[in-house]
């Protein structure tokens, strides 16, 4: 099984919401570092609830830990937050599934 790269996940993820356009309207940087953020909240939040040492993935508390912690970084950005963490959750997903990393069991 492939392991899964930060780099390739940020490109994908990237050119995704690039493809989208709905958040073209923001300042590159702030977009850069509302990506980076939210990749890293996903990071905690994974060895925070134990999915780094099997534990499901709960879609929901990941969403709402996200979000809330989002806001809380941008708050000058609060209200495009909910959109932008469920794009980058879909993005995320759909990398990880080209990658061959999703296991459905």
């Amino acid at each position: 099984m492939e392991e899964y790269n930060q780099v390739e996940a940020r490109a994908y993820i990237a050119d995704k919401f690039a493809q989208q356009g709905d958040f073209a309207i923001l300042p590159k940087d702030v977009f850069d570092r509302m990506l980076d953020k939210v990749m890293e909240l996903d990071e905690s939040f994974m060895a925070e609830s134990g999915v780094d040492e099997g534990a499901v993935y709960d879609d929901d508390r990941a969403f709402d830990y996200m979000m809330e912690k989002l806001q809380a970084a941008f708050p000058e950005q609060k209200m495009y937050a909910m959109r932008f963490v469920e794009d980058y959750m879909e993005y995320d997903e759909a990398y990880l599934e080209s990658a061959g990393l999703i296991d459905w069991e």
